[in-house]
């Protein structure tokens, strides 16, 4: 990939970025926003970003509409509906998990809707309401149901990332089971007979994707208690390492699909326009290794550190070389 390339992969993000908006503000907000007014739930400002613009947003242009390119087609109109109403009700799982920390029973009757009336919360009411309206659109899979309990299933055992004791192997056995399972039910959704070989890259992706949010999100992670790679690593350089080769794992996972060489390349190029955004991130985090003295006391690094600000136009023509290094990565 050259820069004019770059250019072209840049812009068509930014137009899909825009059509997708369209849809949110058009169908799936107006259905968000009657089913919170019917149950009475009244999100936070966070949740409402996440619920109504975050996720279905970055999730459908970032993870669902790269992974069609392998078969050089676009996400049709039920399948946008679909992937609409599962970023609303598996955001909103995912805190039901995390954050309210419910038991695993009460996880499996909310999910199978079996939790009686006096019971559900309004959260609760609006998960199951946007629920019903994907099953109404969608017949699950054999790999749906599949992706669906294994993503779940590690969700709770990420749990242990908050234990100081947890190990490097076992966080990057996280990343990798939680993030790749979840691309996997992503994929899951569309009408598509995905091969061996592509499943593997989009598992792939999920994981490579995870450790692009880790380095962004490592300020967050270290004073909310989380222990990821970033942490566990002896060195942000080994950590760099490390992404580097699972970028180039995906790159060959791609590779491997049977199809035409170009929609491989255009695959691999749209992906790396959103990886390079990790690299970034880690080369900033990596002043850590010589500024701290090791072993690093995360708790005291300073904010500034920790938080790679990408309004500061030094990463952005960072950004640059890194999404050509990485698009070129062998």
């Amino acid at each position: 990939m050259n820069y004019v390339q770059l250019c072209w992969y840049a812009l068509g993000y930014l137009y899909r970025l825009y059509r997708q908006r369209n849809f949110i503000n058009s169908y799936l907000l107006p259905r968000v926003n009657d089913v919170c007014s019917k149950f009475n739930y009244q999100p936070s400002k966070k949740e409402a970003f996440k619920i109504k613009f975050y996720y279905p947003l970055f999730n459908h242009v970032v993870n669902c509409e790269n992974y069609l390119t392998i078969k050089n087609r676009k996400l049709s109109s039920i399948e946008t509906k679909r992937l609409g109403f599962v970023s609303v009700w598996a955001t909103l799982y995912d805190d039901f998990i995390d954050e309210e920390k419910w038991t695993e029973d009460k996880l499996v009757a909310i999910f199978e809707k079996k939790l009686p009336n006096n019971e559900r919360t309004p959260k609760m009411n609006v998960f199951m309401a946007m629920d019903d309206a994907f099953q109404a659109i969608f017949q699950p899979t054999e790999l749906y149901k599949q992706s669906l309990k294994l993503a779940i299933d590690w969700q709770l055992v990420s749990a242990k990332q908050l234990d100081n004791t947890i190990s490097l192997a076992e966080v990057l056995q996280i990343s990798t089971e939680k993030c790749g399972n979840s691309s996997l039910l992503w994929a899951s959704i569309m009408d598509e007979d995905w091969s061996d070989a592509e499943l593997t890259f989009i598992y792939q992706s999920g994981f490579v994707g995870q450790l692009v949010n880790d380095a962004f999100d490592a300020f967050k992670d270290i004073h909310d208690g989380g222990f990821t790679y970033i942490r566990k690593f002896k060195s942000i350089s080994a950590a760099k390492a490390l992404f580097i080769e699972e970028c180039r794992k995906l790159n060959q996972a791609i590779y491997g699909c049977n199809g035409p060489k170009k929609f491989q390349l255009k695959t691999i190029r749209r992906m790396a326009c959103i990886h390079a955004f990790g690299l970034v991130a880690l080369e900033h985090l990596e002043k850590i290794d010589t500024k701290y003295p090791s072993p690093i006391v995360w708790e005291n690094v300073n904010r500034a550190d920790l938080i790679t600000d990408m309004d500061f136009w030094d990463n952005r023509f960072k950004l640059i070389g890194h999404a050509i290094f990485l698009a070129n990565l062998i």
